[in-house]
């Protein structure tokens, strides 16, 4: 991976050395090009005529330019609460787990968590249609577009349209704002179709090639993790026993815990066997809860609760079952020896009181409490069989299928939506063979090569990811983008209609003020982002 990137690097070194070079020596030039920083621009007036062809239904394009004002005010609000939400978990975030300025750059190949290819093939896309919207309403405006092009940095990056500065301004209100929104509102809107073209035509027809349970997550430093298992490993297998569904993992009677466990399990389309140190062990402990006040701790594995030995997740649900709020309950526990390399039995029984299950959901989540909700004892861990949580194959399809139809209000939108969005951060896009080999394509999909169908999985969610992400920051109401413009234009219709009696530089003074007083509370929203875990 490194060495591409390098090379990558390397080439991207070499092409703005040669770019800059002929730029200064004028040989470029002659065929409308010019260096743009590290960037090769080639601009032309040729296109204009299919510009003008595309433009001639101009009452359809009038009305998706008003569709496309309402689809940006509506997004530039959600974007401003969601910038004012993350804000107040800023102190929240641990130094170290503070994002990067790698992780705010869009940029396929710097952002850790856009690939380099399937990256550049969404900007592309989403460059394309963003200046290609806004050339078209420029001239159903009938304004001039002076010229059109294309970026390079190595490959295509995209398109641009560059409009008469002059007659924009000059331009009324409305079609002024038109031209703004097009750009943003397409993206969104083009994001959303490869999103529902995701979920009812490709996700839809995958199903799972074995139902065997999957990890999809583990504990650093966990049993699972020193075994070697990795996100993806398929089990099929515990101690020689065949292990068909997520059901039987969870109740596998299993030896005692801190005693090995052999496991059979696929990845990467391979059989593998390892042995894993058996036992459930605590991934994290809620503080100021019973079981950290009583001194339990994240990496312990749970020996004994209550006199039962725990040997897998469905038997310490069970004991709690058993138990109340209030109750106190013996527990002990093993921990990892680093000079012996294994888990070691802790002397110090652990005596914690529990709190009502019921109690704590009052409090941390009120809206999960429904009609069939059970209360019990409650210790405030979490915990994974051998450190590495399991679910079904289905569970990975829910996940990678865009969230539509499954929200019953808009929180529960919002959740979903935002969940999908950070797939990359999960390991979940773009899909690698890891996880493709687990399930295949079915119906008329199924006659594609598996390798042609995943890379259209791929190609569709980040043509999705990257135009959204464009269109929503490109709403935000901060200048020079194209939310910031439309936010002017806005308020300074309503200053109109609030302050009649006020001269025009007045008024103009009074938008100005307000307007850039909002791009930089803005810029520093997003920067917060990135200072404020540091200055704890």
């Amino acid at each position: 991976m490194y060495e591409s990137l390098l090379l990558v690097l390397l080439a991207i070194c070499a092409f703005v050395l040669i770019v800059r070079t002929a730029d200064r020596k004028g040989w470029i030039r002659r065929y409308g090009m010019k260096a743009y920083g590290p960037f090769l621009m080639w601009s032309t007036r040729r296109g204009k005529g299919a510009l003008d062809l595309l433009a001639r239904p101009k009452r359809l394009w009038r009305a998706y330019g008003a569709v496309a004002k309402w689809v940006c005010a509506i997004v530039m609000v959600l974007m401003m609460a969601l910038l004012l939400w993350e804000a107040t978990l800023v102190d929240q975030i641990p130094a170290e787990s503070a994002p990067g300025l790698e992780l705010m750059l869009g940029i396929p190949g710097v952002n850790p968590i856009i690939p380099l290819w399937y990256g550049i093939l969404g900007l592309i896309v989403a460059i394309v249609i963003h200046e290609g919207a806004h050339g078209i309403l420029t001239r159903v405006g009938n304004m001039e577009v002076r010229s059109m092009g294309l970026i390079f940095l190595l490959v295509p990056l995209g398109a641009f349209v560059e409009p008469d500065e002059e007659a924009l301004v000059k331009a009324d209100k409305r079609r002024r704002m038109s031209v703004y929104a097009v750009g943003p509102a397409t993206n969104i809107i083009v994001g959303l179709v490869c999103a529902l073209l995701l979920s009812s035509m490709l996700i839809g027809s995958v199903e799972p090639v074995r139902e065997s349970p999957i990890v999809i997550s583990l504990a650093d430093d966990g049993p699972a993790d020193r075994a070697g298992l990795r996100f993806g490993a398929q089990i099929v297998q515990l101690n020689g026993t065949e292990i068909l569904t997520y059901e039987e993992f969870q109740s596998f009677p299993g030896p005692d815990p801190g005693t090995n466990i052999t496991i059979s399990y696929y990845y990467n389309g391979e059989l593998r066997t390892t042995e894993v140190t058996a036992g459930v062990m605590l991934t994290s402990v809620s503080s100021d809860y019973p079981a950290a006040k009583a001194g339990l701790r994240a990496g312990m594995l749970l020996h004994s609760v209550n006199g039962t030995v725990i040997r897998n997740d469905a038997d310490l649900k069970e004991v709690l079952r058993n138990t109340v709020g209030g109750q106190t309950i013996p527990v002990t526990v093993l921990v990892y020896d680093k000079a012996v390399g294994t888990y070691v039995p802790e002397p110090t029984v652990r005596n914690v009181t529990l709190m009502s299950r019921l109690a704590y959901y009052q409090e941390v989540s009120p809206g999960s409490i429904g009609e069939d909700f059970e209360d019990y004892g409650f210790m405030g861990i979490n915990s994974a069989y051998m450190g590495a949580g399991v679910n079904s194959p289905e569970i990975i399809l829910d996940r990678i299928a865009p969230p539509i139809g499954e929200v019953d209000d808009f929180g529960s939108f919002v959740s979903a939506s935002l969940g999908y969005i950070a797939l990359p951060f999960y390991g979940l896009a773009p899909l690698t063979g890891s996880i493709t080999e687990l399930f295949e394509p079915q119906g008329a999909w199924g006659a594609l090569p598996d390798s042609a169908f995943w890379v259209l999985v791929n190609s569709l969610y980040w043509i999705f990811w990257i135009n959204i992400m464009v269109g929503m920051t490109n709403v935000l109401p901060a200048v020079p983008l194209d939310g910031g413009y439309l936010f002017r234009d806005g308020l300074d219709a309503l200053v109109q209609k609030v302050r009649k009696g006020a001269s025009e530089q007045e008024r103009m003074r009074s938008v100005a003020t307000i307007t850039n007083a909002l791009s930089i509370f803005v810029l520093f929203l997003i920067l917060w982002q990135l200072i404020g875990p540091r200055l704890g």
